[in-house]
């Protein structure tokens, strides 16, 4: 009898424990929603999809737009017509780039000629990664006159390695990229003899990586985009992550992993103890709606009938993200204290001439004198709590050093895409190697602004993120492609507004195509 009980009773925890893990997955989604909204400012998810995502399409959107249109129906309309137009106005020279588009297209029911040009030109063009978003766009029905999803299967499989996993370069698999590649072949499982071994050998390949708390580390760092994406893959493969004794480690879960990097707000950082990360927070995302959902990710039907065959999705990788300093606020702001007091002059001075002309004119009605008060203070409000800087103020002679501690130097390389535009030096070489005093405190991010005004280098920050110098930007050459930095040869394990220098470093910009792979 009492053994009756005990099952019963285990019975109930059983559904109790499976019950919660579905409700926590559920409100990892809503809260990441709740996030954006918030940040955006947008009342629903509706209002956020026709502001924030549409300003960005192209830019930062793809990812989002991709997973709420399995999160519940909505209306694509505007960040379609946006996808289209900026498409239309950039050449996007990245063969996975272009697919990453295509298959946005898809997702939100765009006939766009974009989609039949990219199955033609970027299958295979970029390594394994144009293989495995190339198999996505096949998978939903997209057609080449080069390319089928048999001979695009039997590629990637060929390039798997010898542990199981695969990797965009090197002898050893990546858990990022063998989740990526498993998320395009998982359509083929049991139906395709060659990709059902392939991913078996893939998934154990994942169950063998996992770490002892349920993460994964790549490239060396214990990131929660591993996470994610595995969790994406498994899902694609109906492995529940939450249930599944081969990804359950010491008691720990995939989820309960992704849940270390879960800050306040509820957005997702890159490293425990980091800051907010735009592809941390989508990737989580993805995950959670992969993980809710019974129907691929991946695959859509919701193009019309005029489209080019069906549709699909595909995840990004990380970029390590780099904080803006204060440094760039105090240097504005001291810059910008001389015109700010004019320019309230100058708003009082047109008030007044406005008021006059009305009493000139016989139109000094109360209505009239509130509506120009109320524009002059909101233009005063404007300038006092906005800063504007010319060229000529903003690049100069770099400042002096009051208490110097040392002297480190700097140097900035794009040697990996010499040559390749107009604007990008043929030598690689963006800023010689020099030498620049520092005090204390001061990190390998101030030294970068200090070195970019002096020598006129264009800087440009995205949120978090160092996202181009000298007009080439992060995934302008593939979605591994982006800035990093080196001191002292090694790899930096923390964004540069957070390495404090030491006297003799020498730091060293790069531009890689693989997130550093390329670089060793």
């Amino acid at each position: 009898m009492k053994s009756k009980i005990s099952a019963v009773i285990s019975c109930i925890i059983a559904v109790f424990l499976l019950t919660f893990a579905v409700y926590a997955e559920q409100l990892l989604s809503a809260e990441i929603i709740e996030y954006n909204l918030s940040e955006s400012g947008a009342e629903n998810i509706q209002e956020w999809i026709d502001t924030v995502l549409t300003e960005n399409a192209g830019a930062s959107s793809e990812w989002y737009v991709i997973a709420l249109s399995k999160n519940g129906e909505y209306d694509f309309a505007a960040y379609k017509s946006a996808l289209e137009t900026y498409l239309n106005n950039n050449d996007i020279r990245s063969a996975t780039s272009r697919q990453k588009y295509a298959l946005a297209l898809l997702t939100v029911g765009s006939n766009s000629d974009y989609i039949a040009e990219t199955m033609e030109n970027s299958i295979g063009e970029q390594g394994l990664m144009s293989y495995v978003y190339g198999l996505h766009l096949l998978n939903n029905g997209c057609t080449s006159t080069s390319f089928t999803s048999e001979n695009v299967i039997e590629q990637i499989i060929s390039m798997q390695l010898a542990d199981g996993g695969w990797a965009v370069m090197g002898e050893y698999g990546d858990p990022d990229v063998t989740a990526m590649t498993i998320q395009a072949l998982a359509p083929h499982y049991k139906q395709y003899e060659q990709a059902t071994t392939a991913i078996d050998k893939a998934v154990q390949f994942l169950s063998d990586k996992q770490l002892e708390n349920g993460g994964y580390k790549s490239m060396g760092k214990e990131v929660s985009e591993s996470i994610s994406q595995v969790i994406i893959a498994l899902s694609e493969l109906d492995i529940d992550v939450e249930t599944d004794s081969r990804f359950i480690k010491n008691g720990n879960t995939l989820f309960s992993a992704l849940e270390q990097f879960r800050l306040n707000d509820g957005s997702y950082c890159h490293e425990i103890g980091g800051t907010t990360n735009h592809t941390s927070t989508v990737q989580a995302f993805m995950a959670s709606v992969a993980y809710e959902n019974e129907e691929s990710l991946f695959i859509t039907d919701k193009s019309d009938d005029s489209d080019t065959e069906t549709t699909a999705t595909v995840t990004a990788l990380t970029t390590e993200a780099t904080s803006i300093s204060e440094a760039q606020t105090t240097y504005t702001a001291e810059k910008n204290k001389s015109y700010k007091p004019l320019a309230c002059v100058v708003i009082g001075a047109l008030t007044v001439l406005a008021c006059l002309i009305l009493l000139l004119t016989k139109k000094c009605s109360r209505k009239n004198f509130i509506a120009i008060t109320i524009f002059a203070a909101a233009a005063i409000t404007i300038v006092l709590f906005t800063d504007f800087s010319t060229a000529e103020d903003y690049y100069g002679t770099a400042s002096e050093k009051s208490n110097p501690i040392g002297t480190v130097t700097i140097e900035i390389r794009c040697d990996t895409v010499a040559g390749k535009e107009d604007y990008i030096p043929e030598s690689g070489v963006i800023l010689e190697e020099t030498e620049y005093a520092f005090e204390t405190g001061e990190t390998v991010y101030d030294i970068l602004v200090e070195a970019c005004r002096e020598n006129n280098i264009q800087t440009e920050f995205s949120g978090s993120y160092i996202s181009g110098m000298n007009y080439i930007y992060e995934f302008d050459f593939g979605e591994l492609s982006g800035w990093m930095y080196f001191v002292n040869g090694e790899e930096a394990s923390v964004g540069c507004n957070s390495y404090t220098l030491a006297d003799g470093d020498r730091i060293k910009w790069v531009y890689s195509l693989e997130m550093g792979k390329d670089l060793k």
